[in-house]
């Protein structure tokens, strides 16, 4: 109480004020899935054959087959767009699966400016609702 009595009115304001913007920056960590790349970052400048590592939180990342809840696996879409919620991602040189559950990948791609963008799925390769459940990036190949 000492401290109280010989604090002034602005440094309390001061203290009060940094304490509740402190608290406000402890915000609860989110508990929606995601996927992201973790390499390499957007706008890289990268060699062919591109190495590239995925990540997941709130996501378990497992081989293709089982459908369970928040669960499934990841796909890499090359210079094509996202497939829509509840669609299957098909098959070709534009839509790379990872049904064995990978998070690392390498993709032969030619020299140029390529857009990333990985795709959660079930265990069934049917893309998943949620904002997180897509990442795009950027690279330019030399």
């Amino acid at each position: 109480m000492n401290f109280l009595k010989h604090t002034s009115r602005s440094a309390l304001a001061w203290m009060l004020l940094l304490l509740s913007a402190g608290l406000a920056a402890c915000t609860a960590p989110s508990t929606q899935p995601r996927v992201f790349f973790t390499s390499p970052s957007d706008g890289a400048t990268v060699t062919s054959p591109v190495k590239i590592t995925m990540g997941a939180e709130n996501f378990i990342v497992e081989p293709a087959g089982t459908v369970r809840p928040g669960a499934g696996h990841l796909h890499i879409l090359v210079d094509t767009p996202a497939i829509p919620v509840g669609q299957v991602v098909p098959k070709d040189e534009k839509h790379n699966h990872y049904g064995q559950g990978q998070k690392e990948a390498e993709l032969t791609l030619t020299p140029g400016t390529h857009t990333l963008l990985l795709q959660g799925t079930d265990g069934a390769h049917v893309a998943l609702a949620g904002e997180g459940m897509t990442h795009k990036i950027t690279v330019t190949v030399k």
